[in-house]
């Protein structure tokens, strides 16, 4: 199986004790994830600077503050590979979008074009047992752990 190394930005959207994931399902096996929004980080992209860049492309949000958590190292399968990524993590508030603070779920658009499905999901992780995984698997556990 072939790896790959690879630099993230991600963003929980908070709205009381939710967060805004996207889902997301692998093309080659059909599995289905959990992702906060965000994405890859361009060549000389600071974390800040691409998790902002993201959620703007993505669901045309601008944030006004968001709180870096740190990075959050994890492995992953996706289209057939291992990905090994660094996940930069940060918190905002729904509060800096009216759609986002009504807790409604836009569409999240891809840089491809590719549309996919957002949701609202607990912060403690209840009702986890029936949804998709997180990815990453362990961001709940990260994101209490910094927020103490």
């Amino acid at each position: 199986m072939e790896i790959r190394n690879r630099e993230a930005a991600l963003c929980v959207i908070r709205r009381g004790e939710t967060f805004l994931v996207s889902e997301v399902t692998d093309p080659h096996n059909g599995k289905i994830y959990h992702r906060p929004p965000g994405g890859g980080m361009e060549p000389g992209e600071l974390p800040e600077q691409a998790v902002r860049r993201e959620v703007l492309e993505e669901l045309n949000v601008t944030l006004s503050e968001v709180e870096a958590l740190g990075p959050l190292d994890h492995v992953w399968i996706w289209k057939s590979r291992e990905v090994h990524e660094r996940a930069w993590i940060f918190l905002a508030n729904a509060t800096d979008d009216a759609r986002l603070d009504r807790g409604e779920t836009p569409e999240l658009v891809e840089a491809n074009g590719d549309r996919q499905s957002t949701f609202w999901r607990a912060l403690d992780g209840s009702g986890s047992e029936t949804l998709p995984p997180l990815s990453p698997a362990n961001l709940l556990e990260f994101v209490r752990r910094e927020r103490r």
